[in-house]
């Protein structure tokens, strides 16, 4: 955001001894959003990918969480490792283990849509502050035109009178002199 007021303030300094904004400058810089927001685009496909790819390592693990909750199961009801489980038991372990993989399953959403919301943030007031360039570019160049146009206007408003020495010798030579 700094660098983004650092051109602002760059871009104002240089539109002030500017005589006119080139329309291409203004089209580009319009161009810049659409850059901006496919970037911004291509980050939440990102960060989708990598949701998704959490997902499914966690789903690979599954196998090893039901263990640690078997084990845990067992050690807290005092059952032998080997020894047969009970249906009840046996819900109560993958009770135990789905419960540790909807917890893990809820931080790695979490995690993702904090990065997603970044991203649009960060887009947002990016953004924003190139319209505002835009805007900027555009008011520039208006004010630019206006100004050679009320130049124009005060040259015919009020005439500029000739170099007097001019003016002097073209008036003997009328007199004939």
């Amino acid at each position: 955001m700094k660098n983004v007021i650092l051109i602002l303030i760059t871009l104002c300094a240089f539109i002030s001894g500017c005589s006119s904004i080139p329309q291409a400058a203004i089209d580009v810089n319009k161009e810049v959003s659409k850059g901006i927001e496919s970037l911004g685009e291509n980050g939440l496909e990102m960060i989708n990918a990598w949701e998704q790819s959490a997902y499914n390592m966690l789903d690979e693990r599954w196998s090893k969480i039901y263990e640690k909750a078997d084990s845990t199961y067992r050690s807290q009801k005092g059952i032998a490792a080997g020894a047969s489980l009970s249906p009840k038991q046996m819900e109560d372990v993958a009770g135990l283990s789905s419960l540790v993989r909807d917890e893990v399953r809820e931080k790695i959403r979490s995690e993702a849509n904090l990065m997603r919301d970044t991203i649009k943030s960060n887009m947002k007031n990016i953004l924003d502050a190139n319209e505002s360039i835009t805007n900027i570019l555009v008011s520039a160049n208006g004010v630019a035109k206006f100004q050679q146009t009320a130049i124009k206007k005060v040259g015919e408003l009020v005439p500029i009178p000739p170099a007097i020495s001019t003016f002097i010798t073209d008036s003997l030579q009328t007199a004939g002199l």
